[in-house]
């Protein structure tokens, strides 16, 4: 019996279509992952998935009494509670049991009737074989792997930043054990050494999980089947992802070579009736204009929109762009040792690190946005710098990318702000769509568009490869290698900053 079934579905977005009669089943054990290009729905089926939305036509079927496990990033939590008290909650079932156990207990100095103690028995085996007084350990566990414990286990999550809430809540998910996990984007805000132990707690899980990534190798190391959203289908495929886009690539020209053949024998088909309606041969023509009015059109195979990103260039004359000595960073007490570097122009410098080193608050210190709290920092003068901040938060959600853009381009028409978005893969009716409505990947491209429509010399990029899918990634590199200015980029993607980079900064060295 499968363990879902999703069937024919159809589901559209103001004029946004996602699915258009799209069917997958899925059975137990499968570790799936979920593909596509920015905005196609990956996350928005996980959505329907667990009830959040309904498709507007079709089915979806769980088995009856299947316990899913959603990352949900806007559950509502209590700030008071301690990072071990929260991912504590995955265990709350047995925290009750445990509770009326001890309440049993204390009722045994006036009743240890028959039927007490049984109960007593049967709660204490309870805990016993759901292994409850390892908790601590397990918690602690997941707390190391995911690099939760260096920021206190007693730490209120009203303290944590977004990416570090966002660690916590997948630990809470993975201490849960459900037997289907929903995962969209666990690799966000984790190291190397994390997203690998993430990947070995996966390849160990016993239940099923679907889960929305863009990070190619982690994908290869943990699904034995993906699902793939191309077109407004969805598309199952057995094997690795690098199996599975073989597969999807075969299809794709056969489904050519076949639209090309039919197309030739429509256009044969047509011709002969054309010629041949009347005289002689019009039974003939008669005959091939049913069988023409009976072939099914195979669907021609749509290419995507090429992507191609570029940054302007405002000349610098000065060789030396930055340079700090004796540097502390942090807010009130100094988060690394104090450290000096030095940026020449052109120069192309990554920065590297498990997260809490203080990578982001490097570069808002280098940008002068928060004080240094020890040494200084000498810097060129006319600099224009472009800054990405990590993050999709927006001053104004309801401004549409032409709007923002054009916030940030001077003098930049709607026109040309339309032009320009559409090099970053917004066409269309996407390019005047609130900011809030477009997907993680949708919205980034924006906030490069802006950066790029700005005349620059030195770009501080804090993460940008977040949201965005790998002909983005890839374009991204492209523009980075291409610029003429200083490029200072902090990412914990290896293969996005692998060969390129003329300096690399690891924080965990200093």
């Amino acid at each position: 019996m499968s363990l879902l079934v999703i069937e024919n579905i159809c589901f559209q977005i103001e004029e946004k279509v996602l699915y258009q009669g799209a069917s997958v089943v899925l059975h137990h054990g499968e570790h799936v992952g979920v593909t596509g290009a920015n905005g196609v729905g990956k996350s928005t089926l996980l959505k329907m998935l667990q009830g959040e939305l309904l498709p507007d036509s079709g089915e979806i079927v769980w088995q009856p009494n299947i316990q899913v496990g959603y990352l949900d990033q806007h559950l509502t939590i209590d700030p008071t509670l301690s990072i071990y008290d929260f991912m504590a909650l995955a265990y709350r079932d047995l925290v009750e049991v445990e509770r009326a156990l001890n309440a049993i207990y204390a009722s045994m100095s006036v009743d240890t009737s028959d039927a007490v103690l049984a109960k007593a028995a049967r709660l204490q085996s309870q805990l016993e074989a759901q292994d409850f007084y390892r908790i601590s350990h397990r918690i602690e566990q997941v707390a190391a792997g995911l690099g939760i414990a260096p920021l206190g286990m007693q730490t209120a999550m009203g303290q944590l930043s977004g990416g570090q809430r966002h660690k916590v809540m997948l630990a809470k998910l993975l201490l849960e054990q459900a037997e289907v996990m929903l995962l969209d984007e666990p690799t966000n805000f984790l190291d190397a050494e994390h997203v690998a132990w993430l990947a070995e707690f996966l390849n160990h899980y016993t239940g099923t999980f679907m889960v929305v990534s863009h990070d190619e190798a982690f994908l290869e190391s943990i699904t034995t089947a993906i699902v793939d959203i191309d077109q407004s289908k969805i598309r199952k495929y057995k094997g690795s992802y690098q199996q599975a886009m073989a597969q999807k690539a075969q299809q794709s020209e056969t489904q050519h070579k076949q639209y090309v053949a039919q197309q030739k024998k429509m256009d044969k088909l047509a011709t002969y009736i054309r010629k041949n309606g009347a005289g002689v041969n019009a039974r003939i023509a008669k005959g091939r204009k049913k069988q023409l009015a009976k072939m099914v059109p195979i669907e021609k195979k749509q290419t995507r929109e090429s992507i191609s990103f570029a940054f302007q260039y405002k000349p610098l004359r000065s060789q030396h762009v930055l340079a700090a000595k004796g540097l502390q960073i942090g807010y009130r007490t100094p988060l690394l040792p104090p450290l000096s570097l030095q940026i020449q122009r052109g120069e192309k410098v990554a920065i590297i690190g498990f997260n809490g080193l203080g990578k982001s608050t490097l570069l808002k210190t280098l940008l002068g946005k928060i004080p240094a709290l020890r040494g200084h920092i000498d810097t060129a003068n006319g600099i224009k710098w472009g800054y990405f901040e990590q993050g999709l938060q927006w001053r104004y959600p309801e401004s549409s990318p032409v709007q923002a853009v054009c916030g940030v381009g001077g003098q930049l028409t709607d026109k040309t702000a339309r032009q320009k978005l559409a090099e970053f893969g917004l066409s269309g009716k996407k390019a005047v769509r609130p900011l809030r409505r477009l997907s993680g990947g949708e919205q980034t491209k924006v906030k490069l568009c802006c950066l790029a429509v700005m005349a620059t010399n030195v770009l501080v990029l804090d993460e940008p490869t977040t949201h965005l899918d790998v002909d983005a990634k890839m374009a991204l590199q492209h523009a980075l290698k291409a610029y003429a200015g200083t490029v200072i980029v902090v990412s914990h993607e290896p293969q996005f900053i692998e060969h390129w980079p003329d300096k690399v900064i690891d924080m965990t060295q200093l």
